[in-house]
């Protein structure tokens, strides 16, 4: 039962919100995936894209179009991206993933967050 307690407290403290005035970010870290979401203006989803853009590349995101895309980078690294104006969601299987490729997508999506942050104060 105190494993049960701990590791459902765990799963909460893993699910990390920030939410600003039209802003909102939610990352769900668990054993087995990492889920990225984000709402923000969709001012900003040129930037967002960007950002993202010159990270996966030759993968492309269009920030005026809605798209999904499940993809392998060069590093091996197997992710989703769906993304819309003013909306972006990444995920990663981590039992597809090496610990690496997590890093890098997790770091990824900090990098993210900072774009869009930087723009909502």
């Amino acid at each position: 039962m105190k494993s049960l307690l701990i590791s459902q407290f765990a799963m909460l403290a893993m699910f990390v919100a920030c939410n600003r005035g039209d802003v909102n970010i939610a990352v769900k870290d668990d054993d087995d995936h990492y889920r990225f979401r984000a709402h923000f203006n969709d001012d900003l989803s040129p930037e967002v894209a960007e950002f993202l853009n010159d990270h996966i590349s030759p993968i492309r995101i269009d920030p005026e179009r809605e798209s999904k895309i499940i993809t392998v980078l060069s590093d091996h690294t197997k992710l989703t991206v769906e993304s819309s104006p003013g909306e972006l969601m990444v995920y990663i299987d981590k039992d597809e993933n090496s610990r690496d490729s997590y890093h890098r997508v997790k770091n990824l999506c900090d990098g993210v967050k900072d774009v869009i942050m930087r723009h909502s104060k």
